[in-house]
């Protein structure tokens, strides 16, 4: 017969600092350099698109 033990501290729910290990601030700020990398390249992306459908469509008026 065993009797629960009350000096046990009752199980929680882990929060999301515990859960991941860091918050999305402390990512942020260690890895910044990668960050504004990928937002250069999708930037030229995106302007290379942009360029490219200009051009098609002055070549069809022409």
């Amino acid at each position: 017969m065993s009797l629960p033990q009350e000096h046990l501290p009752k199980d929680r729910d882990a929060t999301s600092e515990q859960e991941w290990g860091f918050t999305i601030w402390e990512f942020i700020a260690d890895n910044w350099l990668y960050l504004i990398g990928i937002l250069l390249i999708l930037a030229i992306f995106l302007y290379a698109r942009y360029n490219w459908r200009r051009r098609q469509q002055k070549s069809r008026i022409n």
